[in-house]
C-alpha cells in the first residue's frame, strides 16, 4: 500500500511541475528570438513618419513578416504571449533575455557607429608641380616659374 501512495505522489508532482508547458505554447528558446524582432519592428514602426511611411497597416504587416519569418502561426504566438503574460515567474526570465540581446546590439551599434566616426578621412592628393621656363633666346635673361596644380 506505501508503494502505491509514494507512486501516486509521484505522478502528481510530476503532472503539477512548473516546468511543463501547455501544448501549443512557445518554450523560452523559441519565443525569445520572436520578442526581440519584434522590438526592433516596433522601433521601425515609430520611425515611420521620418520615413515616409503612411500605410495604415504598416506595423501588422512588420509583426506578420516576423512571425513568417520564425513559421509561426499567429494564433499559436498570441497563446504564447497571454500564457507568459498570465505567468510571470515564467515570463521574467523570457524578457531578461529579450533586454539583454537588445542591449548587446545597442552596445554594438554605438561601437560601430564610433569607429565609423574615427575613422580618418581619406583626401586626394594633389601634387605641386614646378616648371622652369628657359629664357627667349632674344637675351631675356628673366627665369620664370610656374606653380601647376
Amino acid at each position: 500500500m506505501r508503494k502505491w501512495w509514494i507512486i501516486v505522489m509521484a505522478i502528481l508532482i510530476l503532472a503539477c511541475s512548473k516546468n511543463r508547458l501547455p501544448k501549443g505554447i512557445l518554450t523560452e528558446k523559441q519565443i525569445t528570438p520572436v520578442l526581440v524582432e519584434l522590438h526592433l519592428a516596433e522601433s521601425i514602426y515609430n520611425q515611420r513618419f521620418a520615413q515616409q511611411i503612411t500605410r495604415e497597416n504598416y506595423q501588422e504587416d512588420l509583426y506578420l513578416t516576423i512571425l513568417k519569418k520564425y513559421k509561426l502561426d499567429r494564433k499559436i504566438f498570441e497563446a504564447s504571449i497571454l500564457y507568459y503574460g498570465k505567468h510571470p515567474d515564467k515570463y521574467k526570465p523570457v524578457y531578461d533575455e529579450v533586454l539583454n540581446r537588445l542591449n548587446e546590439m545597442s552596445v554594438k551599434s554605438r561601437a560601430r557607429d564610433s569607429i565609423e566616426a574615427k575613422k580618418p578621412t581619406i583626401k586626394a592628393i594633389v601634387k605641386d608641380t614646378v616648371q622652369i621656363k628657359k629664357p627667349d633666346v632674344k637675351g631675356s635673361a628673366k627665369d620664370t616659374i610656374q606653380v601647376k596644380k
